[in-house]
């Protein structure tokens, strides 16, 4: 046990020991037993708060945010005080104070780069539900973030800024489709024109993805539009194997078939694998589709799923939809001269005319 000097305030009950008698002298003469008493009480009504505070877990009654306990959006929106949410605010408190101090707390970033990435990943068919649960992100940011919440007028303004972690989530989600989704052919048949121009004729490469010829070719030659997200991904690993290999021309077949192959792609314009500094340049498995100034943009007061209706106006059917999604498929399809029966067969809306306006309803009956 360490020994030192000894000193007590009888008015207060102060008490403390230090190393040597100065430094207690100094610590007695300084003392302020009105300071030490209302520290004291202080810290007594501290712990009196603490202990009325009830930490029974809350459920969330959010209509479409599900706030987890022991997160900072739960303590906060919910009001939650139990000891998994009251830990998540003390560690964010503790966090931004220390990055306060070091000069980098500015939280907060602009939400346009986030908002774009979500768009594209939806204009090529993610889902909002499926891009935030990717990104870990809930539905009640993805959708403030991309649509906004009504405010008092009544008016939907979508988020300016967002935290610079959920930026960071959200850039970082790429595509994922399910293999039986449909996707545009346009960079898998740039692969196989590439294989094809260094001698690869299409029944080896046909072969080698199983595919019969058929089927085949007008994947090869773009004449087929779209191909499933399987399809897209096999033909990018065989693209990555093949662009660094000559076909075979062991024998008379072989070299007629390789030579053949060549003479087609010059006839047609296609170009070997492109190389820069000498590095075989490959794109993503699944390209994101560019958003320009003519892309459809979301509407600050739209509340339709742009993925939903994009797919049914293509002719996928998977997916709920809304009332708002049936408005606003509808309202596309007549744009671009369906009749009510057409709606009917490729969108698979029963009763479309029930989701014009009143004064189309009534030219269409």
């Amino acid at each position: 046990m360490k020994r030192g000097t000894y000193r007590r305030s009888h008015s207060c009950g102060w008490s403390g020991t230090f190393d040597t008698a100065g430094k207690a002298d100094h610590a007695k003469r300084h003392h302020s037993c009105a300071r030490w008493i209302a520290k004291a009480e202080s810290a007594e009504r501290g712990r009196a708060r603490s202990a009325a505070v009830d930490r029974t877990p809350k459920p969330c009654h959010h209509k479409v945010a599900n706030h987890q306990h022991g997160t900072y959006a739960c303590y906060t929106l919910d009001a939650c005080r139990c000891p998994a949410c009251a830990h998540a605010v003390r560690d964010y408190e503790q966090n931004r104070v220390r990055q306060q101090a070091y000069g980098r707390w500015d939280n907060l970033v602009d939400a346009d780069p986030a908002r774009n990435h979500v768009r594209r990943l939806m204009a090529a068919g993610m889902g909002l539900k499926r891009v935030g649960a990717a990104a870990d992100v809930s539905t009640g940011v993805m959708w403030k973030l991309l649509y906004g919440r009504p405010n008092a007028a009544g008016q939907r303004t979508p988020s300016r800024r967002i935290t610079k972690a959920v930026e960071a989530r959200l850039l970082a989600v790429e595509l994922d489709l399910a293999d039986g989704a449909m996707v545009p052919n346009t960079d898998t048949a740039r692969r196989l024109q590439a294989l094809v121009a260094i001698g690869w004729s299409m029944s080896k490469l046909g072969l080698r993805l199983g595919v019969l010829p058929g089927n085949f070719n007008p994947v090869v030659t773009g004449k087929r539009p779209m191909v499933t997200v399987v399809t897209a991904k096999a033909v990018h690993d065989l693209y990555l194997e093949l662009a660094d290999q000559q076909p075979p021309e062991d024998n008379q077949r072989d070299r007629i078939a390789a030579s053949r192959a060549r003479r087609h792609a010059a006839t047609h314009g296609w170009i070997p694998p492109l190389r820069f500094n000498g590095r075989l340049v490959v794109g993503s498995v699944l390209p994101l589709p560019e958003l320009d100034d003519d892309a459809v943009v979301l509407e600050l007061d739209d509340t339709f799923d742009e993925a939903v209706v994009q797919r049914r106006l293509a002719g996928d059917r998977s997916g709920r939809l809304m009332k708002a999604d049936r408005i606003e498929i509808v309202a596309r399809a007549r744009a671009a001269g369906w009749s009510l029966n057409d709606i009917t067969a490729r969108a698979g809306i029963t009763k479309p005319e029930r989701y014009l306006p009143d004064d189309r309803h009534q030219e269409a009956s």
